[in-house]
């Protein structure tokens, strides 16, 4: 253990924690886009800075990507943090002005508009990779990768095609923190899209008691391969997750009254 300051009050923390980590096991809330515990941080998004000094030279810090050190003075809410945080704010504002979860975010943190917000746009992704690094490095489809540079960066698919990697899982969706990737499920088809490509697209397989559809067969296969033939296990399939947890509980009742 570690001893350290934290917003004036002296505290412990684990070696090899970050100070986001850290400030939120102390119930310390500190915005951010880009960061997801399932994920290794990325920093990129720069909302969770916070200032720093003591054993480290004093100065802002991005706070998923540093780690505690003994001596460590730390300051999440300085006059300087919350500037340049609102100056975060403003930019991702302007461009992505329609995106509620960002609207919230950024109204909890004082901002509720951008001085640098010129016309209407429905880009709602602020590029912060975590669609990106969840189907590669969690799902290992590579479905998603960024294209072009600068303003002009985009989440994409290889070539802007409908990929032929996406297992129509939904991660990417699940995972995005202002909508810019969406799902939809309509007449038993599937499809996965942000504004500007359509990820993938699928017929689901429907459900065997209830007749629901709710899965793709890309999907099905990905989890057998990888967890019941992985695990050399019998796990039927061929259910929706309703029904699948509803024969689950019978079963279990049945064996527990045995």
């Amino acid at each position: 253990m570690i001893q350290m300051t934290l917003n004036d009050k002296e505290i412990e923390a684990s070696e090899n924690s970050t100070i986001l980590e850290v400030a939120r096991k102390n119930g310390i809330d500190i915005p951010t886009l880009c960061y997801h515990e399932a994920l290794e941080p990325f920093g990129v998004c720069r909302l969770c800075i916070v200032e720093v000094g003591g054993a480290l030279r004093k100065g802002i810090r991005i706070s998923c990507i540093q780690n505690v050190v003994d001596g460590l003075i730390v300051d999440t809410e300085s006059e300087r943090v919350k500037r340049n945080r609102r100056f975060l704010f403003e930019l991702l504002l302007a461009r992505s002005p329609d995106s509620k979860e960002l609207i919230d975010l950024a109204a909890k943190h004082g901002v509720f508009e951008s001085r640098f917000y010129e016309a209407d746009s429905d880009d709602n992704c602020v590029r912060c990779g975590l669609c990106v690094r969840v189907c590669r490095d969690k799902i290992g489809a590579y479905a998603l990768c960024f294209a072009h540079r600068g303003y002009d960066r985009m989440v994409t698919t290889d070539f802007e095609l409908l990929s032929e990697y996406c297992i129509g899982c939904g991660t990417c969706a699940q995972i995005c923190p202002t909508g810019a990737i969406k799902m939809k499920d309509e007449e038993g088809e599937r499809i996965i899209y942000t504004k500007s490509v359509v990820i993938g697209k699928f017929e689901l397989e429907t459900c065997g008691k209830c007749g629901m559809p709710y899965a793709s067969r890309k999907y099905l296969d990905f989890v057998k391969r990888n967890s019941d033939d992985a695990m050399a296990v019998s796990v039927e399939r061929n259910l929706c997750p309703t029904c699948a947890r509803r024969t689950g509980a019978i079963n279990l009742v049945g064996q527990m009254t045995l």
